[in-house]
């Protein structure tokens, strides 16, 4: 039987060159997922909420709302196979990132994934000269029932997603994220590791409950990848009066496996 906990990788960005070619280990299952502590420093992602609270009226054309809260970033699928709009609001997004993080969000993400890439080279997905976005930040609010168990194969057929199949192995990809700011109780990841990989009932009859699950919870600063794609995951209720910030999107091996893209 597989100690799950051995599936799970918590380190410290110094223990990178331990895992040269780690995005690919988690594509091949060897682990489940990579947990780097403090990418960014409390105080940088301190300053990145305040710049988020600052311009969130100025974002709110990015601004979606969801069942858990509020998503700033464009959305792929927002019209079907059309992403004129998308491409537009991925590059506006691009360009606030550069004002919101210091260091840099982009060249930071790149600099942790080129660690973890096998030696490829690492960048933005990018088609025709449109580059995807590299992130959606998530505001996931209290009593809002947290974000629902899902996993990325789920997605990846839908309309808007033609062109980056051309461009990235999407089935069993990897997911990612940030925590920005914590909340005062809950906003675990959970993993639940005993469901099929297709499920025969409806999600809301899932007895989730008594499934046998994994809980981590990063603390701010810290980097999660995960095989997103392929594990049933969710993300806990959300308790007390402050929201959960996040930020994260979607990493995987390109169709010739010699790059990393990432998007979202």
């Amino acid at each position: 039987m597989v100690n799950l906990t051995e599936k799970w990788v918590k380190i410290e960005v110094s223990d990178l060159a331990n895992y040269p070619d780690g995005i690919n280990q988690i594509y091949r299952g060897e682990i489940d997922g990579i947990h780097i502590k403090q990418v960014f420093t409390q105080a940088e992602m301190f300053l990145v909420k305040q710049n988020l609270d600052r311009k969130k009226e100025e974002l709110s054309q990015l601004c979606s709302q969801q069942r858990y809260g509020d998503l700033i970033g464009a959305v792929l699928t927002a019209n079907g196979s059309d992403t004129t709009s998308y491409f537009q609001d991925a590059a506006r997004l691009r360009n606030e990132l550069t004002a919101i993080f210091n260091p840099d969000y982009e060249s930071t993400i790149t600099a942790i994934f080129r660690e973890l890439s096998g030696g490829r080279q690492v960048e933005v997905a990018h088609k025709n000269g449109n580059a995807y976005s590299p992130a959606q930040i998530r505001f996931t609010y209290p009593d809002r029932g947290g974000i629902g168990l899902h996993k990325g194969n789920e997605f990846i057929n839908l309309p808007g997603f033609e062109q980056l199949h051309e461009i990235v192995k999407l089935k069993n990809c990897l997911s990612y994220y940030l925590v920005i700011d914590k909340p005062e109780q809950g906003g675990e990841l959970i993993l639940y590791d005993d469901l099929p990989e297709e499920l025969t009932i409806p999600k809301q009859k899932l007895d989730l409950e008594n499934c046998q699950q994994r809980r981590y919870d990063p603390e701010v600063g810290d980097l999660i990848i995960f095989h997103g794609a392929c594990i049933w995951h969710a993300v806990s209720e959300v308790k007390g009066s402050k929201i959960r910030y996040s930020i994260g999107g979607f990493v995987g091996l390109s169709q010739d496996e010699e790059k990393i893209h990432y998007w979202a």
